[in-house]
This record gives structure tokens, sequence and C-alpha cells, in this order.
């Protein structure tokens, strides 16, 4: 077993330490933290536009211009995210790349993004690009534009200006060069894009990358294989979240299609949403929400007694560090089984339930992590009593996996302890 262990942390930690030296992804996973609040909003909004209780809809009937405010809400948060990832990512990509003017990337970024978008000249531009759809474009168009401002700067490919000239004229014409040749570019390209069959690189994208690498990311295979890798590097002392930087993307990407098929009165269309992830993760990484439930219960060790009333109200909030460093879970090899057994068959079993129809599908709501579970399953599921049901299953499996080993570890406690006192 001490050699699995070593041969699990050979593999975590190189694979952690080569994810945290990619820029690009922690830029893109600090991004999708600072747009949490629109994300968060916009599927609440929407929650409230479309939640199917016969008194709420019968009222928002009644006052139209709140059904309107609750769907606008909806429309320029969620359904925009990728306008909103072409505002925040340019920065702090460039930061990481510790550019001298970090912020001048991001008028670039964003006039880039929109000649590239196909529009109704000083009319519309289609809303479609805005959200989901445009959200690997928004990627593409950001990593491009600042690399591209990073290699001018780094060659002096710049308009340099006389001394005492103040500097935020000096910073201004020091990217005049390369946001001439990105404007210019795009406008053209964008132009040329809408003669192809396509008709811009949004629809090209969407069609060859997004729409593959969603389908491969968000089935059921790569959603296991994404809870592992996550649960496998907080095993290893290393916070999951940090593994996987694309999560977030592919998750929002999911959600907001789910909002906009409720809006629309059409059927969900993705399993894969947020309401989902946290299904699987009762607790947070690793589902030890059912193991804390268990240790309130039966420990009989003073050890175990004490931790478990520091430990179980985070737990409720999916905060399962206490557990992970205090029992502890991390690099423990009897506790390996159940840690990374639980989270294969708590995937296996929400997945399942939501594909063959047991379960209806979550809709496109993202509450804040710290939501206690059973509530999330109400808030995110498109039949709330649905959701908070396979909750609660999932707790009850987490609970049966994990009593075995409980007992284990609390009768060696308490052994301990009496020895202990004995040659006290």
């Amino acid at each position: 077993m001490e050699k699995l262990m070593e041969k699990i942390s050979g593999f975590v930690e190189p694979l952690a330490e080569w994810v945290h030296k990619m820029k690009f992804l922690n830029a893109l996973a600090e991004a999708m933290q600072v747009l949490l609040p629109i994300t968060v909003i916009g599927s609440f909004a929407c929650l409230f536009a479309f939640i199917d209780l016969g008194p709420w809809q019968a009222f928002l009937a009644a006052n139209p211009m709140i059904l309107t405010a609750f769907m606008n809400a909806q429309s320029w948060t969620l359904s925009s995210i990728a306008f909103y990832v072409v505002l925040v990512l340019p920065y702090l990509y460039a930061k990481r790349l510790e550019m001298k003017e970090p912020l001048s990337c991001v008028p670039l970024a964003i006039a880039a993004f929109l000649l590239l978008t196909p529009t109704q000249l000083y009319t519309a531009i289609p809303a479609d690009w805005l959200g989901h759809k445009g959200m690997f474009t928004a990627f593409l168009v950001v990593y491009l534009v600042v690399r591209f401002v990073k290699l001018c700067e780094d060659h002096n490919i710049t308009i340099k200006m006389p001394a005492g000239v103040p500097h935020y004229i000096e910073a201004t014409f020091a990217v005049l060069i390369p946001a001439f040749i990105i404007v210019f570019g795009c406008s053209l390209a964008g132009q040329a894009l809408t003669a192809t069959s396509f008709g811009s690189i949004h629809q090209l994208i969407y069609t060859f990358i997004q729409t593959p690498l969603s389908n491969l990311g968000t089935g059921f295979f790569g959603l296991l294989i994404t809870e592992l890798m996550m649960t496998l590097a907080m095993f290893c002392g290393i916070h999951g979240s940090s593994v996987v930087p694309f999560m977030d993307a592919l998750a929002i990407a999911a959600c907001e299609q789910n909002a906009a098929a409720i809006a629309a009165g059409l059927p969900i269309p993705n399993i894969y949403s947020y309401g989902l992830l946290n299904t699987i993760q009762m607790g947070g990484i690793g589902a030890t929400l059912g193991l804390a439930i268990l240790l309130l219960v039966l420990a009989k060790s003073k050890r175990y007694r004490q931790l478990i009333k520091v430990a179980f109200v985070p737990q409720i909030f999916n905060i399962g560090e206490p557990l992970l460093f205090g029992l502890p879970i991390m690099l423990n090899p009897l506790l390996f089984i159940p840690y990374i057994g639980g989270v294969i068959v708590n995937t296996c079993v929400a997945y399942g339930a939501v594909a063959f129809g047991l379960i209806a599908r979550f809709t496109g709501v993202n509450p804040s992590w710290t939501v206690p579970g059973i509530l999330q399953g109400i808030l995110t599921n498109s039949v709330p009593w649905q959701g908070a049901l396979l909750q609660v299953v999932i707790i009850l499996i987490d609970m049966a996996i994990w009593y075995p080993f409980v007992k284990i570890i609390d009768r060696q406690a308490c052994k301990e302890e009496a020895e202990a006192a004995v040659s006290a």
C-alpha cells in the first residue's frame, strides 16, 4: 500500500506543478472565481423567473414587469458570460506574464472579440456569441491578444515618447502599434469569415473545438476522470481545483445552456452542471459529509469526538479540510479506499440517476459552494424534491462506504488511549 501511495504522489504532484506553471489556465481559473458573483446572480435570476411553483408563476403572470426584470438580469449576467471573460481575463493573464501595463490589454481584447463577432452595423450584436457559445472564442482571443502585445513589448515594437511625458500618455502610445495591428487585423478577418459557410470565427470554433471538447469533458468518463483527479490531488495535500482549472469554464457553459433552454421552454440539454458536481462531492472534495455524520454519531475515542466538534460545522458548509488533515485522510493508506471509492460510486450513481431519468436534470443555478447539501439539491434541480432526494441517497451511500473504516480507526484510537492511560 505504501508503494501505491508513493506512485499516486509521484503522479499527482508533478501534474499539479505542471498545471501551476501554465499561466493562462491559472489566470482562467482566477477569472472564473472573479466572475462568480455574476454567474451566481444570473443563475438565481433564472431560478426566480422559471421555478415551477404554481402560486409564484401566477404572481409573475400578474406582474410581467417583475418577470422581465429577472429575465433581463439573467440575460446580462449568465447569458453574457463570454463577454465578461473578455473583460476580466486579459488583465489577469497579462499580470501573470508580468507585463508593464496589463490593463492596456483589456480594451484590445474587447475590440478584437467584438470585431470577430458578426454584427448588424451600428445596430446589434447577436447575443448568442456573448454567452456560452462564445466562451472558447473568448479564451482564444484573449490568449492571442495578450501574447501578441507581450511579444511587441519584449521586442520594443513600440512608440517611444520623450522624457517628461506623463506616464498614462506614454502607456497609451506604448501599445499603439500592436493595437493598430490587432484592430484592423481582426476587422479584416471578421469580414473575411462572413464570406465562408461558417459566417464567423465563433461558429468555426464552436463547431470544431468547443462542442467536441465540451462533449468529452462533460460526458460520464470525462466527469469521472475530473472527479478522480481532484480527489487524488486533495489526498496528496494539493487543492483539487488547482489540477482541473478548466472545470469552471465547462460547468458555466453547461449551466448557461440549461438556463437558456429553461427560458425558452425547451428540454434541459445537459446532465453536467454545478448541481450535479456538488451532489457528487457532498461535503466538499472527497465527499466527506457522510464521514462527518458517522464520526458525530459513532465515535467513542476522545480524539475523534474532540475532532468532530471542531470539524462538523465547517463540514456542513462543504469545508472538508479539518477532517482531511485532522484524521488525517491525507496520505493515509487505510482511508484512501473510502476517500477515492466514495467519489467513484457517487459519480456513477448521480450521473446514472439523471441519465436514466430517475432524477430530473439540474438547472443552470449555481449556488455558492458553501450552501449546505440537500438545500443545494432543492435550489439546483428542475424538480426540487428529486434533487434533495438524490443528495440524501448520496450521503447514505457515503456513510455505508465509510462505516467499516470509521469503526476501525475509532477502535484503534480507543485502544491507544487506553494504553496511554495505563502507562500514565
